[in-house]
């Protein structure tokens, strides 16, 4: 009966450190960059970002730029075809803190190999550990799941979890989390 017991107490044990390592390396799958965006598709319903967050393997890069006021412009840049933009004008959305990564740009897109919506910093992860400066954002490479740094020259999967693809191996890609409630996309890194 002590035999049993013991075991029993021994799988428990393995089982609760099995768990709480999988649990850490789940948080540490996000950085604690701070990041806060926060776009309401129902004043912007033929936007290109909501047609990114519902399509598999489109990616864009998202920065925002000023407007009069509060109001903001929110670019969406798919690769391979024109910029467009959404201004940003209304009380409810202009009251709200925004931060759009290191260097004011995110790239979101939906991987077809896990069905995960992802947002990655626009930042070079590797420049930024580095020196701690954020002037490397992120670029188109030669295809639409791939940017580059133009600083340290790899470029990153988009569709494999931002890893480095290409030149000297490093860090993956800054990732936050996102969700999509069917009307609000939020970015953050809670």
């Amino acid at each position: 009966m002590q035999m049993h017991n013991y075991f029993r107490h021994a799988t428990l044990l393995i089982f609760s450190l099995l768990t709480l390592i999988s649990c850490q390396e789940a948080e540490s799958e996000y950085t604690t960059s701070q990041c806060y965006f926060a776009f309401n598709t129902s004043y912007h319903n033929a936007s290109r970002l909501l047609s990114v967050v519902n399509a598999y393997e489109t990616y864009a890069i998202v920065h925002t730029e000023p407007l009069s006021g509060k109001a903001y412009r929110v670019v969406t840049d798919i690769y391979g075809t024109d910029q467009t933009h959404d201004d940003v004008t209304t009380a409810e959305e202009t009251q709200r803190t925004r931060i759009v990564g290191l260097s004011n740009g995110l790239i979101i897109g939906r991987s077809s190999l896990d069905q995960t919506l992802y947002a990655f910093d626009r930042q070079c992860p590797n420049c930024y550990q580095a020196s701690g400066l954020t002037a490397a954002p992120l670029q188109w490479a030669a295809n639409s799941y791939t940017v580059k740094c133009t600083k340290c020259q790899r470029q990153y999967s988009l569709t494999n979890g931002g890893v480095v693809s290409d030149g000297e191996t490093g860090s993956r890609l800054l990732r936050y989390r996102i969700t999509f409630d069917g009307t609000y996309i939020f970015v953050q890194n809670r």
